[in-house]
């Protein structure tokens, strides 16, 4: 029996670790924290439950392949599909509702010009063109080189997928191709923010997260995402996977023997998978990272009228983007609320609300910013209490917890960046570490290897990770 340390409990070190357990392996999971979950942990206050980090599902189907692979189907929490995908307002007062029918979604854009109908049509087409050309084969196995890529591209679209792939702009020139309002191309450029990047600065490729989620779903969890990392554990008890929590372990590379355990307790191992960002010992400012955010957990004393995804944009995007990526904390910031109660009963009493409130915040890039997030927490606190207050008629809004990039970093985040590599530039997305390292046996797993960040996404990259790590064992060299 082949032995393989996991040593982080994320989503993509609990997927490797029962993947490889269910084929045999014998595993040990090290976590330095007391709980599972990595960034994806939950806070309950009064009844309400609210997650503190990720909020919603997309790409069903990886996790219902993952809880399959290691016959724990029956554990896996119900999924409800949200018609309703999200709301987005501005301070004019108007918004946008972006729905999974698209007829439905091109019928709120009409507000917004004669135009901007059509636009959703050509935006989501031109999202899905993307998907198919470069996405498809981006998430179909473990990136390894373009050369290999490239062949899995050819071998889908031919030579026209290479030509359109190579053309690919910006995320915001290709908003700008299809919306004519400031308020729409804010909608398109929204989504490089999923990979902690700059729309002005990243690929257009990003265009098809957009087309993921209308053609997959938008999806909440039961019980929230808490109740995921819950599954998981439990599936790696019945595969009999060594659970050692509130254990900080380390590896090494001894005498072509790999070394992996908290010190002064390291074993012999014959494969290790670490589900940890490839840049957390480096020192701060040595490269750019991809953005941190501010979450603040509210409650109100009663049930709210607010749709369960719902953006409220700043005023100028370029300004807040342009702050973000100096290092400063965004002046008029765009806030994200997830309100879990509008489909899931079960996430706060009856009558009653919890909400989930998160700004994009720049990560830390010299130690002297950690004492000036006391200050910066107390500011956005009061804006995303503000804003909900605007947003939706409620007085009562208390203020349940709050997680900072200061806590990120001590959960091992570097800087606390959230995904940790910034892929900005047009091959941003392809220069991520890659997962299999320049050890041999050693695997990188998580939001900042391939393919990246998202619960499905880091679940595949676990997936990932523990093919090759069982590859590599069974037969003695690379797959």
């Amino acid at each position: 029996m082949k032995k393989v340390a996991v040593i982080g409990g994320g989503f993509a070190g609990l997927t490797a670790a029962a993947e490889l357990a269910s084929a045999g392996a014998k595993v040990t999971l090290f976590e330095k924290s007391p709980t599972l979950g990595g960034k994806a942990q939950v806070v309950t206050a009064d009844g309400v439950t609210l997650d503190t980090g990720p909020t919603l599902l997309t790409l069903p189907d990886v996790v219902r392949g993952v809880f399959a692979r290691i016959h724990a189907s029956d554990l896996l929490p119900k999924f409800t599909r949200l018609s309703l995908q999200a709301r987005y307002s501005w301070a004019d007062g108007r918004t946008f509702d972006c729905h999974e029918a698209l007829d439905a979604t091109a019928k709120s854009a009409e507000q917004f010009g004669a135009k901007e109908s059509a636009g959703i049509r050509s935006f989501y087409a031109e999202a899905e063109k993307t998907f198919r050309a470069a996405g498809e084969p981006y998430l179909e196995a473990p990136f390894e080189g373009m050369p290999e890529f490239l062949a899995r591209v050819f071998k889908k679209q031919g030579a026209t997928g290479l030509i359109n792939g190579m053309q690919l702009s910006t995320l915001d020139s290709l908003a700008k191709r299809h919306f004519h309002s400031p308020q729409l191309r804010q909608f398109a450029n929204r989504f490089a923010t999923y990979a902690g990047a700059s729309p002005y600065r990243a690929t257009a490729a990003f265009a098809l997260i957009p087309h993921i989620e209308r053609a997959l779903g938008v999806h909440h969890v039961e019980g929230g995402m808490g109740a995921l990392v819950t599954a998981l554990a439990r599936a790696l008890e019945r595969l009999g996977v060594v659970l050692r929590l509130g254990e900080t372990a380390t590896w090494v590379e001894k005498k072509s023997e790999l070394i992996a355990g908290p010190p002064g307790g390291e074993s012999p191992f014959d494969a290790v998978v670490v589900n940890a960002d490839p840049f957390s010992n480096e020192p701060l400012g040595t490269r750019p990272l991809a953005m941190s955010g501010y979450v603040a957990l509210l409650q109100t004393t009663r049930r709210l009228p607010l749709a369960h995804h719902h953006v409220v944009f700043g005023n100028d995007y370029v300004r807040e983007f342009d702050e973000l990526f100096s290092g400063q904390v965004p002046s008029d910031p765009t806030i994200y609320f997830c309100h879990p109660a509008a489909t899931d009963a079960s996430m706060a009493p009856e009558g009653r609300s919890g909400v989930f409130a998160m700004v994009n915040a720049p990560a830390m890039r010299t130690s002297g910013e950690v004492e000036a997030w006391s200050e910066h927490a107390r500011v956005l606190r009061e804006k995303c209490i503000a804003t909900l207050k605007k947003v939706v008629p409620v007085d009562d809004v208390q203020f349940i917890a709050e997680r900072t990039p200061v806590d990120l970093a001590q959960r091992g985040a570097p800087g606390g960046s959230i995904y940790g590599f910034l892929p900005h530039g047009k091959f941003g997305p392809f220069e991520r570490p890659k997962i299999r390292s320049s050890t041999r046996g050693v695997f990188f797993a998580g939001g900042s290897t391939h393919p990246g960040g998202g619960v499905p996404m880091v679940m595949l990259s676990g997936h990932f990770a523990a093919t090759l790590a069982l590859k590599e064992v069974t037969f003695g060299g690379p797959s």
